[in-house]
């Protein structure tokens, strides 16, 4: 079975990196980008099972992605 697939949307490297870990200890798939502009090319390649989404980001914010995702 494959596991699920995650995207990290967050601008701060240390909190991103925990996350990280712990899922990916969990036996998840996990990608991550550290700015709006990155997590937005992420989703055009594909959407993942799961967005674990800062609100606060650069170029462009979290609630603008949330906006994506759901259209």
């Amino acid at each position: 079975m494959e596991s699920a697939k995650i995207l990290i949307v967050e601008d701060e490297p240390s909190i991103a990196e925990v996350i990280t870990l712990y899922l990916r200890r969990a036996g998840f798939s996990v990608n991550t980008a550290k700015d709006g502009d990155a997590a937005l090319r992420s989703l055009e390649q594909g959407l993942p099972d799961l967005v674990v989404l800062d609100i606060m980001l650069p170029h462009v914010d979290g609630i603008t992605i949330t906006r994506w995702i759901r259209d």
